[in-house]
């Protein structure tokens, strides 16, 4: 560039001036481009920023079907969930009991069609059995409780809109785990209780001892197919009862506690809210439900309370499960391995020593199960 040649003139900076209302905004020019529809419709005009938007679209809530109880629920008020009525404990009682007729009569009479088919017509034999073999006889008694723990938590997710699981549990689950920790106290239960039928009938001879006359082996050609049938059909046997006397009942009355317990007849709300009720009336169910008499009934009345309230403590049906189940395996496995399957239904009376040995083997399971859920942090509430 030349210097000589004047360049260009300087641009003056140009100084704010006052302050002033803007005027109303332009219209949108005619040119511009259509707002496009997958964006929904397009924003206003700022000539229109007065009027109020439309409100946006309100979707209604659906509340779901099935609710667990709310956290920090105790197991035995498990079913008094949102959804609870005071007719629901009620209802699914007596839907309980027809599954138990219906299921029960299915499979005796589906069992005993497919043994006409396999093993041709049979004698109807006398008193209480069924078919003509003893081991068969238990099998078919054996499944027809078992096949009733599905039915409790059916029942349960039906009538009362809660976890399938929930009779089990707090965790609305069977802890395994904590189940077969339990199995490790229900064995020292077992070797406890025969030391100490032993020593009480040492001091006290019983004059009308229950249980064999002794026996002798039979035989591992005649003991391994009732062992077999003992040993897998017992287990469901024993957690059905316990599903339905420690599950479905303590839990059914729990539903009734009201959750605030001042009021009105404080003292009944109080009792109501507590375990004991329902531990009793399923400790009496359970009773009722076997046929023995006198103190044998005592015997099964204190272990149905013991384990009835390790239920509570514990948050589950583990430890009963575990007691139970070994218990009856053992009373099963002793008839079939000396020849007296025969009177396996055969209960009734037992003298008084049954319950004075039987009463420090509870105490030490009820002791062994609470000092053992301490130490492995078992859920009490949900």
């Amino acid at each position: 560039m030349d210097p000589q040649q004047p360049g260009p003139p300087p641009q003056q900076q140009q100084q704010p001036g006052p302050y002033s209302q803007p005027g109303q905004y332009p219209p949108p020019p005619p040119h511009a481009a259509p707002y496009p529809e997958q964006w929904g419709a397009p924003p206003p005009h700022p000539q229109q920023w007065g009027a109020p938007a439309p409100y946006p679209v309100q979707y209604a809530y659906r509340e779901p079907r099935i609710i667990p109880a709310p956290p920090g629920t105790p197991f035995h008020r498990l079913a008094r969930t949102p959804k609870h009525a005071w007719w629901r404990p009620i209802v699914g009682t007596l839907l309980l009991g027809a599954f138990v007729l219906f299921l029960t009569t299915g499979v005796v009479v589906a069992w005993t069609i497919v043994h006409r088919v396999v093993a041709g017509p049979f004698p109807t034999p006398s008193g209480s059995d069924i078919f003509p073999s003893d081991t068969e006889n238990l099998a078919v008694t054996l499944v027809m409780l078992g096949i009733l723990t599905p039915c409790v938590g059916l029942a349960a997710w039906v009538v009362q809109r809660r976890p399938f699981w929930s009779v089990a549990s707090v965790l609305n689950k069977i802890r395994w785990r904590w189940l077969l920790l339990c199995c490790v106290p229900a064995l020292g239960y077992l070797a406890l209780s025969y030391a100490m039928g032993l020593l009480v009938d040492a001091i006290f001879p019983p004059d009308d001892a229950i249980g064999n006359d002794g026996g002798s082996w039979i035989g591992f050609g005649a003991f391994v197919v009732p062992a077999l049938v003992i040993l897998f059909l017992v287990p469901f046997q024993s957690a059905a009862e316990e599903f339905i006397f420690r599950g479905w009942l303590i839990q059914a009355v729990g539903a009734y506690g009201p959750d605030n317990p001042n009021g009105r007849a404080r003292w009944l709300r109080t009792v109501f809210r507590s375990p004991w009720p329902g531990i009793v009336i399923g400790g009496a169910a359970f009773v009722s439900a076997h046929g023995y008499t006198g103190w044998a009934m005592a015997d099964v009345f204190l272990f149905a309370i013991t384990v009835g309230w390790l239920t509570v403590r514990t948050g589950g049906l583990e430890a009963g499960i575990a007691l139970h189940a070994l218990n009856n395996l053992l009373a099963f496995m002793l008839p079939a391995a000396t020849g007296q399957l025969s009177g396996w239904d055969e209960q009734g009376g037992a003298p008084w020593t049954l319950l004075v040995s039987d009463i420090p083997c509870l105490a030490f399971y009820a002791f062994a199960i609470t000092w053992l859920a301490r130490r492995q942090q078992v859920a009490r509430v949900s």
